[in-house]
């Protein structure tokens, strides 16, 4: 196997990524946004292993003041296997010895640790990575907020201004772990405002685009494939395009004004649903209380956990600094 290096994303990685299914035990999906997403890359560096010219495997990092963080970690369905199945290849092969080298390499260039997400029902990648000395450090969970019938809430609208949310940001988020900048500060933002136009409660989405192959619990499967004929689901969910938004800042006065802001925000982007990746310990978060109403999908899905994992890491997670989550890095 040939090994590649690069910090410029090729055509052959986007298309190579394209075609990866996400997940295991739980949801399984694919991101129907890479090409456009993967151009965000913030200081990209990627490592391509190939075969005969085909990459077999790919782990691209984006390279941060403060670590680095493993964007993509993907391989050819040849080496994918279900946790059931025996390992098509052990421990010391030259495919993972290969990788253990480039975690060594990137580790010797700039003394930083590393850090990944991985959804905690996805068995397989958490074995892998074990393998390549990725240890817990801390957990966050994702949250369904859905509306059957989204509508437009006049007080809720768009704005391009960066700056007059800034220092309320920096406010809140600050002292939140990993905590970084650079993608939060593209517009558009979601503003909720009183009547003399002063900011009540605000937030940044992404609109997402993901073919859903199966849904988290028992009957994931069997739900995905029966969704179309669910008068009320089908507004839901669309397993073979399914738009939704992701939040990553997200500040309110009270449950009241971030639940007018959720829902102004679906009828902005004329879509049913908002996925939050979010610490639970995220003072937002936890002052929505019990009574908050997350809708119909939370009933289904519930809360999720993903795990945050480090490798090199010399400090310990706080609940006093939550853990700062960029929605590009989960989408």
């Amino acid at each position: 196997m040939v090994l590649e290096e690069s910090t410029e994303i090729s055509e052959e990685l986007i298309c190579f990524l394209e075609g990866t299914e996400l997940g295991t035990n739980g949801a399984k999906y694919t991101h129907l946004d890479v090409r456009k997403r993967i151009h965000q890359t913030d200081n990209p560096k990627s490592y391509s292993l190939k075969r005969n010219a085909t990459i077999m495997a790919n782990v691209t990092f984006c390279i941060r003041d403060f670590a680095y963080y493993v964007r993509y970690f993907a391989f050819h369905p040849v080496y994918q296997r279900t946790s059931g199945m025996k390992a098509r290849n052990r421990p010391n092969s030259v495919l993972q010895q290969r990788i253990q080298h480039v975690f060594d390499t990137m580790n010797t260039e700039k003394a930083l640790p590393f850090y990944a997400y991985i959804d905690d029902e996805n068995s397989r990648s958490k074995e892998m990575s074990e393998r390549f000395g990725f240890k817990p450090y801390t957990h966050i969970i994702s949250r369904s907020y859905s509306r059957m019938y989204p509508r437009k809430v006049s007080e809720v609208s768009f704005s391009q201004d960066w700056s007059e949310i800034s220092i309320m940001v920096s406010k809140q988020y600050a002292n939140y772990d990993s905590y970084f900048e650079t993608h939060i500060q593209n517009p558009p933002f979601v503003v909720l405002r009183d009547a003399g136009g002063n900011i009540e409660a605000f937030a940044r989405f992404t609109l997402v685009k993901w073919r859903i192959h199966r849904l988290p619990g028992f009957f994931g499967g069997a739900l995905v494939k029966v969704l179309p004929y669910i008068p009320f689901l089908r507004r839901l969910i669309k397993p073979k395009k399914h738009f939704f938004l992701v939040p990553d800042i997200v500040q309110g006065q009270d449950s009241t004004k971030i639940e007018a802001l959720f829902s102004g925000a679906l009828g902005l982007y004329n879509v049913h649903s908002i996925l939050w990746f979010v610490d639970p310990n995220d003072l937002i978060y936890k002052n929505l209380g019990k009574n908050f109403d997350w809708g119909f999908l939370d009933k289904i899905i519930g809360i999720k956990k993903v795990n945050v994992v480090s490798r090199n890491s010399k400090k310990k997670y706080s609940s006093n600094h939550p853990f700062f989550v960029s929605a590009y890095d989960l989408i």
